[in-house]
């Protein structure tokens, strides 16, 4: 017989009581004890600086509105919520990536949305779509980081999430382990691939990461989504380096 709707809620409090005793957590920046498989407190979040403009791309020069100004032709806008120097940010990306703690996603997610409002920036008409993973990481890691950030933004702005537009062809070494912006640009050419391409024509895109530093995989993604159509693109990430 399936659980009422209220019975379903108490089992899931109870569960998720269980599971803070025997796997308690701690906050990323203050490392107090936080419920409900948390990983930031509340106070630490609040302490994150959010940018108030954006970037270009090409030139990292700073941009007042989501308008490409310096560089025109330039295939995206960068939209980065914070600064991946603060070492909160950091603790949050090092436990979605590599310690592989999903609930990790949710505060980097909420600083993007936080950025999106504090920008006042015009997102009615996009469609959110993950930077993906090869099917090799997708492999090892179990899931996509970015999108389990896009998830989280298209439901809080009630926008399309599609995860079947964009596909990463072929594995490459992680850009984190790549030294010189030469070797990030060229570890990613030829990367990206488009799928349902009708689906991009004139289409708004908001492409999302975890964090950019050089730019290099946005860039390709960019250019891809751009040669089959996407109208704007804005490149959101929860930090930059």
């Amino acid at each position: 017989m399936p659980f009422a709707p209220a019975a379903l809620t108490l089992l899931i409090m109870i569960l998720d009581g269980l599971l803070d005793i025997i796997f308690p957590s701690y906050c990323v920046g203050c490392n107090i004890y936080i419920t409900g498989g948390k990983t930031i407190c509340e106070k630490c979040f609040a302490g994150i600086k959010i940018n108030s403009g954006f970037f270009c791309g090409r030139c990292s020069a700073r941009l007042p509105v989501a308008k490409k100004i310096c560089h025109p032709d330039f295939p995206y806008i960068l939209g980065s919520a914070s600064s991946y120097d603060d070492e909160k940010i950091k603790n949050l990306v090092r436990l979605l990536k590599f310690k592989y703690i999903k609930k990790s996603a949710e505060p980097l997610a909420d600083l993007i949305v936080r950025y999106i409002s504090a920008t006042n920036l015009e997102i009615k008409n996009f469609t959110v779509v993950p930077i993906p993973l090869s099917r090799k990481r997708l492999r090892e890691r179990g899931f996509n980081q970015a999108e389990l950030i896009a998830a989280k933004i298209a439901e809080y702005f009630g926008l399309p999430l599609r995860t079947d537009i964009l596909l990463r062809q072929k594995h490459t070494k992680p850009q984190s382990e790549t030294k010189t912006l030469y070797e990030r640009k060229n570890n990613v050419i030829g990367c990206f691939v488009i799928n349902n391409s009708e689906k991009l024509l004139n289409g708004n895109i908001l492409l999302i990461d975890d964090v950019t530093t050089s730019g290099a995989t946005l860039l390709a993604a960019a250019e891809a989504l751009k040669l089959c159509g996407a109208r704007k693109i804005i490149a959101l990430t929860a930090a930059r380096a």
